[in-house]
Protein backbone atom coordinates (compact mmCIF):
# COMPACT_ATOMS: atom_id res chain seq x y z
CA UNK A 1 0.00 0.00 0.00
CA UNK A 2 0.91 3.63 -0.41
CA UNK A 3 0.74 5.07 3.11
CA UNK A 4 0.89 8.70 4.23
CA UNK A 5 1.68 9.48 7.87
CA UNK A 6 0.82 13.01 9.02
CA UNK A 7 1.52 15.19 12.01
CA UNK A 8 -0.62 18.35 11.68
CA UNK A 9 1.13 21.67 12.22
CA UNK A 10 1.23 22.64 15.88
CA UNK A 11 1.52 26.38 16.27
CA UNK A 12 -0.84 28.95 14.82
CA UNK A 13 0.07 32.43 13.62
CA UNK A 14 -1.60 35.16 15.59
CA UNK A 15 -1.80 33.10 18.76
CA UNK A 16 -0.22 33.94 22.07
CA UNK A 17 3.07 32.54 20.83
CA UNK A 18 4.48 33.08 17.38
CA UNK A 19 5.14 29.74 15.68
CA UNK A 20 8.50 28.52 16.95
CA UNK A 21 9.99 28.10 13.52
CA UNK A 22 13.40 27.01 14.79
CA UNK A 23 12.19 24.71 17.58
CA UNK A 24 10.66 21.68 15.86
CA UNK A 25 10.18 18.32 17.47
CA UNK A 26 10.65 15.14 15.48
CA UNK A 27 7.42 13.09 15.27
CA UNK A 28 8.96 9.90 16.62
CA UNK A 29 5.62 8.10 16.60
CA UNK A 30 5.38 8.43 12.82
CA UNK A 31 8.93 7.17 12.39
CA UNK A 32 8.09 4.16 14.56
CA UNK A 33 4.91 3.40 12.59
CA UNK A 34 6.95 3.63 9.40
CA UNK A 35 9.42 1.11 10.83
CA UNK A 36 6.49 -1.24 11.50
CA UNK A 37 5.49 -1.05 7.81
CA UNK A 38 8.53 -2.42 5.91
CA UNK A 39 6.51 -3.89 3.05
CA UNK A 40 4.76 -0.63 2.21
CA UNK A 41 5.61 2.66 0.48
CA UNK A 42 5.70 5.29 3.22
CA UNK A 43 5.54 9.09 3.00
CA UNK A 44 5.78 11.23 6.14
CA UNK A 45 4.37 14.79 6.26
CA UNK A 46 5.44 16.70 9.37
CA UNK A 47 3.26 19.80 9.40
CA UNK A 48 5.96 21.81 11.13
CA UNK A 49 8.20 21.32 8.09
CA UNK A 50 6.18 19.96 5.19
CA UNK A 51 3.11 20.72 3.14
CA UNK A 52 0.52 17.95 3.22
CA UNK A 53 0.65 16.32 -0.26
CA UNK A 54 -3.03 16.54 -1.11
CA UNK A 55 -2.24 16.23 -4.82
CA UNK A 56 -1.03 12.64 -4.36
CA UNK A 57 -3.09 9.50 -3.94
CA UNK A 58 -2.67 7.17 -0.98
CA UNK A 59 -4.36 3.95 0.06
CA UNK A 60 -4.04 4.63 3.78
CA UNK A 61 -3.50 7.86 5.73
CA UNK A 62 -2.43 7.76 9.38
CA UNK A 63 -2.73 10.97 11.43
CA UNK A 64 -1.39 11.59 14.94
CA UNK A 65 -3.81 13.87 16.78
CA UNK A 66 -3.63 16.06 19.88
CA UNK A 67 -6.62 18.07 21.09
CA UNK A 68 -5.26 21.37 19.80
CA UNK A 69 -4.50 19.88 16.37
CA UNK A 70 -7.77 17.94 16.11
CA UNK A 71 -9.66 20.43 13.92
CA UNK A 72 -6.74 20.62 11.52
CA UNK A 73 -6.47 16.82 11.57
CA UNK A 74 -10.17 16.48 10.76
CA UNK A 75 -9.76 18.76 7.75
CA UNK A 76 -6.83 16.70 6.48
CA UNK A 77 -8.76 13.47 7.00
CA UNK A 78 -11.88 14.72 5.23
CA UNK A 79 -9.92 15.75 2.14
CA UNK A 80 -8.20 12.38 1.77
CA UNK A 81 -11.36 10.39 2.47
CA UNK A 82 -13.08 12.38 -0.27
CA UNK A 83 -10.40 11.02 -2.63
CA UNK A 84 -11.04 7.44 -1.52
CA UNK A 85 -8.24 6.92 1.00
CA UNK A 86 -8.83 5.13 4.29
CA UNK A 87 -7.91 7.21 7.34
CA UNK A 88 -6.67 5.97 10.72
CA UNK A 89 -6.18 8.33 13.67
CA UNK A 90 -4.05 7.76 16.76
CA UNK A 91 -2.52 9.72 19.61
CA UNK A 92 -3.86 11.30 22.82
CA UNK A 93 -7.04 12.82 21.41
CA UNK A 94 -8.42 9.71 19.67
CA UNK A 95 -7.56 7.66 22.75
CA UNK A 96 -9.71 9.96 24.90
CA UNK A 97 -12.48 10.78 22.39
CA UNK A 98 -12.61 7.93 19.84
CA UNK A 99 -16.24 8.42 18.85
CA UNK A 100 -15.66 12.07 17.96
CA UNK A 101 -12.70 11.14 15.78
CA UNK A 102 -14.67 8.43 13.99
CA UNK A 103 -16.79 11.14 12.38
CA UNK A 104 -13.69 11.91 10.30
CA UNK A 105 -11.79 8.60 10.25
CA UNK A 106 -12.39 5.02 9.19
CA UNK A 107 -10.59 3.71 12.27
CA UNK A 108 -8.97 4.99 15.45
CA UNK A 109 -6.30 3.53 17.70
CA UNK A 110 -7.07 3.76 21.41
CA UNK A 111 -3.79 3.41 23.26
CA UNK A 112 -0.38 2.64 21.81
CA UNK A 113 -0.19 1.44 18.22
CA UNK A 114 2.74 -0.98 18.18
CA UNK A 115 0.69 -4.11 18.91
CA UNK A 116 -2.27 -3.26 16.65
CA UNK A 117 -0.64 -1.64 13.62
CA UNK A 118 -0.03 -5.02 12.00
CA UNK A 119 -3.77 -5.75 12.21
CA UNK A 120 -4.53 -2.41 10.55
CA UNK A 121 -2.13 -3.19 7.69
CA UNK A 122 -3.81 -6.58 7.25
CA UNK A 123 -7.38 -5.23 7.38
CA UNK A 124 -7.06 -2.07 5.26
CA UNK A 125 -6.44 -3.63 1.81
CA UNK A 126 -9.54 -5.84 1.93
CA UNK A 127 -11.86 -3.18 3.32
CA UNK A 128 -12.29 -4.79 6.74
CA UNK A 129 -10.98 -2.05 9.00
CA UNK A 130 -12.48 -2.11 12.48
CA UNK A 131 -13.77 1.13 13.94
CA UNK A 132 -11.56 0.89 17.02
CA UNK A 133 -8.25 -0.88 17.55
CA UNK A 134 -7.42 -1.10 21.24
CA UNK A 135 -3.79 -1.01 22.24
CA UNK A 136 -4.73 -1.54 25.86
CA UNK A 137 -1.60 -3.49 26.74
CA UNK A 138 1.33 -1.11 27.30
CA UNK A 139 4.00 -1.76 24.71
CA UNK A 140 7.15 -3.37 26.03
CA UNK A 141 10.02 -1.09 25.09
CA UNK A 142 11.96 -3.97 23.52
CA UNK A 143 9.16 -4.19 20.95
CA UNK A 144 9.47 -0.55 19.88
CA UNK A 145 11.58 -0.35 16.70
CA UNK A 146 14.00 2.46 16.01
CA UNK A 147 12.18 5.22 14.10
CA UNK A 148 12.93 5.50 10.39
CA UNK A 149 14.70 8.83 10.63
CA UNK A 150 15.50 8.87 6.92
CA UNK A 151 11.79 9.56 6.31
CA UNK A 152 11.65 12.41 8.83
CA UNK A 153 12.75 15.95 8.07
CA UNK A 154 16.41 16.08 9.01
CA UNK A 155 17.04 19.82 8.81
CA UNK A 156 16.66 20.55 12.51
CA UNK A 157 19.70 21.26 14.66
CA UNK A 158 18.15 19.03 17.32
CA UNK A 159 17.13 15.36 17.26
CA UNK A 160 14.48 13.83 19.53
CA UNK A 161 14.89 10.56 21.42
CA UNK A 162 12.69 8.65 23.86
CA UNK A 163 14.23 6.44 26.55
CA UNK A 164 11.12 5.88 28.70
CA UNK A 165 7.36 6.05 28.41
CA UNK A 166 4.70 6.90 30.95
CA UNK A 167 4.65 8.72 34.27
CA UNK A 168 3.63 7.58 37.78
CA UNK A 169 2.35 11.03 38.80
CA UNK A 170 -1.38 11.79 38.74
CA UNK A 171 -1.65 15.55 38.30
CA UNK A 172 -5.26 16.70 38.00
CA UNK A 173 -4.81 18.58 34.70
CA UNK A 174 -2.73 15.95 32.88
CA UNK A 175 -4.09 13.53 30.29
CA UNK A 176 -1.47 10.83 30.98
CA UNK A 177 -3.28 9.19 33.94
CA UNK A 178 -6.32 8.70 31.69
CA UNK A 179 -4.65 6.93 28.74
CA UNK A 180 -3.59 3.28 28.48
CA UNK A 181 0.11 4.11 28.13
CA UNK A 182 0.56 5.87 31.48
CA UNK A 183 2.49 2.90 32.93
CA UNK A 184 6.19 3.66 33.34
CA UNK A 185 8.54 1.65 31.09
CA UNK A 186 12.23 1.87 30.19
CA UNK A 187 14.30 1.00 27.15
CA UNK A 188 17.50 -0.97 27.43
CA UNK A 189 20.28 1.56 27.96
CA UNK A 190 22.44 0.00 25.24
CA UNK A 191 19.57 0.52 22.79
CA UNK A 192 19.32 4.22 23.67
CA UNK A 193 23.09 4.56 23.38
CA UNK A 194 23.15 2.95 19.93
CA UNK A 195 20.36 5.18 18.63
CA UNK A 196 21.98 8.40 19.86
CA UNK A 197 25.41 7.36 18.59
CA UNK A 198 24.00 7.10 15.06
CA UNK A 199 22.20 10.47 15.14
CA UNK A 200 24.07 13.11 13.17
CA UNK A 201 22.83 16.09 15.20
CA UNK A 202 25.01 17.34 18.04
CA UNK A 203 21.99 18.23 20.20
CA UNK A 204 19.48 15.65 21.47
CA UNK A 205 16.20 16.37 23.24
CA UNK A 206 14.67 13.64 25.40
CA UNK A 207 10.90 13.76 24.92
CA UNK A 208 10.29 11.55 27.97
CA UNK A 209 7.52 12.73 30.28
CA UNK A 210 9.42 11.55 33.34
CA UNK A 211 12.91 10.25 32.66
CA UNK A 212 13.71 10.39 36.39
CA UNK A 213 10.92 8.17 37.74
CA UNK A 214 13.60 5.50 38.18
CA UNK A 215 16.67 7.41 39.46
CA UNK A 216 18.99 4.41 39.18
CA UNK A 217 18.07 4.01 35.52
CA UNK A 218 18.65 7.70 34.83
CA UNK A 219 22.05 7.60 36.54
CA UNK A 220 23.13 4.57 34.52
CA UNK A 221 21.86 6.16 31.31
CA UNK A 222 23.89 9.33 31.84
CA UNK A 223 27.02 7.28 32.61
CA UNK A 224 26.57 5.38 29.34
CA UNK A 225 25.96 8.49 27.23
CA UNK A 226 28.86 10.59 28.52
CA UNK A 227 31.47 9.23 26.05
CA UNK A 228 29.34 10.31 23.08
CA UNK A 229 30.08 14.01 23.73
CA UNK A 230 26.57 15.00 22.66
CA UNK A 231 24.60 17.91 24.11
CA UNK A 232 21.34 17.02 25.84
CA UNK A 233 18.16 18.86 26.73
CA UNK A 234 15.50 17.13 28.79
CA UNK A 235 12.54 17.53 31.11
CA UNK A 236 13.27 17.26 34.82
CA UNK A 237 11.20 17.30 38.02
CA UNK A 238 11.81 19.99 40.61
CA UNK A 239 12.94 17.27 43.02
CA UNK A 240 16.19 16.86 41.09
CA UNK A 241 17.98 19.07 43.64
CA UNK A 242 17.57 16.35 46.25
CA UNK A 243 20.16 14.32 44.35
CA UNK A 244 23.23 16.47 43.56
CA UNK A 245 25.03 13.39 42.26
CA UNK A 246 22.35 13.02 39.59
CA UNK A 247 22.82 16.61 38.45
CA UNK A 248 26.58 16.09 38.29
CA UNK A 249 26.13 13.02 36.10
CA UNK A 250 23.68 14.90 33.87
CA UNK A 251 26.23 17.65 33.34
CA UNK A 252 29.08 15.23 32.65
CA UNK A 253 26.89 13.43 30.10
CA UNK A 254 26.40 16.71 28.21
CA UNK A 255 23.14 18.10 29.61
CA UNK A 256 23.12 21.85 28.92
CA UNK A 257 19.42 22.66 29.33
CA UNK A 258 16.39 21.41 31.25
CA UNK A 259 12.68 22.13 31.06
CA UNK A 260 11.29 22.03 34.58
CA UNK A 261 7.64 21.89 35.61
CA UNK A 262 7.51 24.36 38.49
CA UNK A 263 3.82 24.67 37.49
CA UNK A 264 2.87 27.53 39.82
CA UNK A 265 4.10 30.13 42.29
CA UNK A 266 1.04 29.46 44.47
CA UNK A 267 1.36 26.66 47.08
CA UNK A 268 -2.43 26.39 47.31
CA UNK A 269 -2.54 25.62 43.59
CA UNK A 270 -0.02 22.80 44.01
CA UNK A 271 -2.37 21.19 46.53
CA UNK A 272 -5.46 21.80 44.39
CA UNK A 273 -3.86 20.16 41.34
CA UNK A 274 -2.40 17.23 43.26
CA UNK A 275 1.23 18.16 42.53
CA UNK A 276 2.61 16.68 45.73
CA UNK A 277 6.20 16.41 44.49
CA UNK A 278 6.71 20.19 44.08
CA UNK A 279 7.82 22.41 46.96
CA UNK A 280 8.07 26.11 46.17
CA UNK A 281 10.56 26.74 48.97
CA UNK A 282 13.06 24.49 47.13
CA UNK A 283 12.80 26.13 43.71
CA UNK A 284 15.63 28.63 44.14
CA UNK A 285 18.20 26.11 45.33
CA UNK A 286 17.15 23.74 42.55
CA UNK A 287 17.92 26.34 39.89
CA UNK A 288 21.13 27.35 41.66
CA UNK A 289 22.36 23.74 41.67
CA UNK A 290 21.74 23.38 37.95
CA UNK A 291 23.45 26.70 37.24
CA UNK A 292 26.52 25.56 39.16
CA UNK A 293 26.79 22.76 36.64
CA UNK A 294 26.29 25.19 33.72
CA UNK A 295 22.79 23.92 32.91
CA UNK A 296 20.22 26.41 31.61
CA UNK A 297 16.75 26.22 33.18
CA UNK A 298 13.45 26.89 31.42
CA UNK A 299 10.56 26.96 33.88
CA UNK A 300 7.06 25.83 32.93
CA UNK A 301 4.37 27.71 34.84
CA UNK A 302 0.61 27.32 34.59
CA UNK A 303 -1.92 29.99 35.54
CA UNK A 304 -5.67 29.87 36.10
CA UNK A 305 -6.04 27.31 38.89
CA UNK A 306 -9.13 27.66 41.08
CA UNK A 307 -6.89 28.87 43.89
CA UNK A 308 -5.26 31.60 41.76
CA UNK A 309 -6.36 35.17 42.39
CA UNK A 310 -5.64 38.21 40.25
CA UNK A 311 -2.30 38.61 42.00
CA UNK A 312 -1.00 35.39 40.41
CA UNK A 313 0.50 37.23 37.44
CA UNK A 314 2.72 39.49 39.51
CA UNK A 315 3.59 36.58 41.80
CA UNK A 316 4.65 34.47 38.84
CA UNK A 317 6.86 37.18 37.34
CA UNK A 318 8.41 37.88 40.72
CA UNK A 319 9.16 34.22 41.38
CA UNK A 320 10.70 33.69 37.92
CA UNK A 321 13.10 36.52 38.69
CA UNK A 322 13.81 35.52 42.27
CA UNK A 323 14.76 31.94 41.44
CA UNK A 324 16.80 33.22 38.45
CA UNK A 325 15.22 31.24 35.65
CA UNK A 326 16.88 31.54 32.25
CA UNK A 327 13.54 31.35 30.45
CA UNK A 328 9.92 30.67 31.32
CA UNK A 329 6.97 29.27 29.41
CA UNK A 330 3.69 30.56 30.83
CA UNK A 331 0.56 28.58 30.05
CA UNK A 332 -3.11 28.87 30.79
CA UNK A 333 -4.60 25.87 32.56
CA UNK A 334 -6.27 23.77 29.87
CA UNK A 335 -8.97 21.18 30.68
CA UNK A 336 -8.36 18.60 27.97
CA UNK A 337 -11.34 16.40 27.10
CA UNK A 338 -11.13 13.10 28.94
CA UNK A 339 -9.19 14.46 31.92
CA UNK A 340 -10.48 14.73 35.48
CA UNK A 341 -10.32 18.50 35.41
CA UNK A 342 -12.43 18.58 32.23
CA UNK A 343 -15.08 16.43 33.87
CA UNK A 344 -15.05 18.64 36.97
CA UNK A 345 -15.45 21.87 34.98
CA UNK A 346 -18.17 20.25 32.89
CA UNK A 347 -20.14 19.30 36.01
CA UNK A 348 -19.76 22.84 37.30
CA UNK A 349 -20.89 24.38 33.98
CA UNK A 350 -17.59 26.21 33.53
CA UNK A 351 -16.50 25.01 30.09
CA UNK A 352 -16.68 27.54 27.26
CA UNK A 353 -18.26 25.26 24.70
CA UNK A 354 -17.93 27.72 21.82
CA UNK A 355 -14.12 27.74 21.89
CA UNK A 356 -12.44 26.11 18.86
CA UNK A 357 -10.05 23.25 19.51
CA UNK A 358 -7.12 25.36 18.32
CA UNK A 359 -7.59 27.26 21.58
CA UNK A 360 -6.66 24.14 23.55
CA UNK A 361 -2.98 24.89 22.95
CA UNK A 362 -2.36 26.57 26.35
CA UNK A 363 -2.63 30.16 25.10
CA UNK A 364 -6.37 30.71 25.57
CA UNK A 365 -8.87 30.37 28.40
CA UNK A 366 -11.39 27.68 27.44
CA UNK A 367 -13.15 27.67 30.81
CA UNK A 368 -14.48 30.13 33.38
CA UNK A 369 -11.85 30.70 36.09
CA UNK A 370 -13.08 30.96 39.67
CA UNK A 371 -11.54 34.28 40.63
CA UNK A 372 -11.48 36.26 37.38
CA UNK A 373 -13.03 36.33 33.92
CA UNK A 374 -11.54 34.37 31.01
CA UNK A 375 -10.56 37.68 29.43
CA UNK A 376 -8.75 38.76 32.59
CA UNK A 377 -6.87 35.47 32.68
CA UNK A 378 -5.74 35.80 29.08
CA UNK A 379 -4.75 39.45 29.49
CA UNK A 380 -2.90 38.70 32.72
CA UNK A 381 -0.87 35.92 31.14
CA UNK A 382 -0.05 38.09 28.11
CA UNK A 383 1.11 40.87 30.41
CA UNK A 384 3.29 38.51 32.43
CA UNK A 385 4.82 37.10 29.24
CA UNK A 386 5.51 40.62 28.00
CA UNK A 387 7.22 41.57 31.25
CA UNK A 388 9.31 38.42 31.40
CA UNK A 389 10.27 38.75 27.72
CA UNK A 390 11.95 42.05 28.50
CA UNK A 391 13.62 40.57 31.57
CA UNK A 392 15.02 37.51 29.77
CA UNK A 393 16.05 39.51 26.72
CA UNK A 394 18.17 41.75 28.94
CA UNK A 395 19.57 39.04 31.20
CA UNK A 396 20.08 35.96 29.03
CA UNK A 397 22.98 37.15 26.81
CA UNK A 398 24.97 38.05 29.91
CA UNK A 399 24.25 34.68 31.52
CA UNK A 400 25.23 32.82 28.38
CA UNK A 401 28.44 34.80 28.05
CA UNK A 402 29.35 34.16 31.68
CA UNK A 403 28.39 30.51 32.07
CA UNK A 404 27.83 28.91 28.69
CA UNK A 405 30.56 30.19 26.36
CA UNK A 406 30.62 26.84 24.55
CA UNK A 407 27.23 27.71 23.01
CA UNK A 408 28.98 30.16 20.70
CA UNK A 409 30.54 27.15 18.98
CA UNK A 410 27.06 26.11 17.82
CA UNK A 411 25.57 29.02 15.83
CA UNK A 412 22.45 27.14 14.67
CA UNK A 413 21.55 26.42 18.27
CA UNK A 414 22.18 30.00 19.29
CA UNK A 415 19.97 31.29 16.46
CA UNK A 416 17.17 28.91 17.40
CA UNK A 417 17.33 29.85 21.06
CA UNK A 418 17.35 33.54 20.25
CA UNK A 419 14.41 33.40 17.85
CA UNK A 420 12.37 30.67 19.47
CA UNK A 421 12.85 29.14 22.87
CA UNK A 422 14.14 32.24 24.62
CA UNK A 423 11.95 34.87 23.01
CA UNK A 424 8.22 35.13 23.57
CA UNK A 425 5.99 37.01 21.17
CA UNK A 426 2.47 37.88 22.26
CA UNK A 427 -0.43 38.18 19.87
CA UNK A 428 0.01 41.86 19.15
CA UNK A 429 3.50 41.28 17.83
CA UNK A 430 2.86 38.12 15.86
CA UNK A 431 2.76 38.26 12.10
Amino acid sequence: MKILLVKPKWFVKGGLYRPLENIKFTPLSLGIIAALSPAHEITVADGDWDEVPYEKNFDLVGITVSTFTSERAYGIADRFRAKGAKVVMGGPHPSLLPEECLAHADAVVVGEAEYVWGDILADAPNGSLKKIYRGDRPTEMKDVPAPRRELLNDNSWMACVQATRGCPNKCLYCYLPEVPWHAYRKREIDSVYAEIKNIKQKVVFFVDDNLFADPAYAMALFDRLAPLKKLFSLQTPTTIAKDPAMVEKMAKAGCFHVQMGFQTSNPDSLKWAGIAHNHIEDYKKTVALLHRHKILVTGFLMLGFDTDGKDIFDRTVRMAREIELDDANLYILTPYPGTKIHEQFKREGRLLENKPRLNFGWANAVFKPKNMTPEELEAGVQGAIRELSVYFRNKLPMRVAERFTWLFKHPRMMLAMASGGFKRNIAGGAS
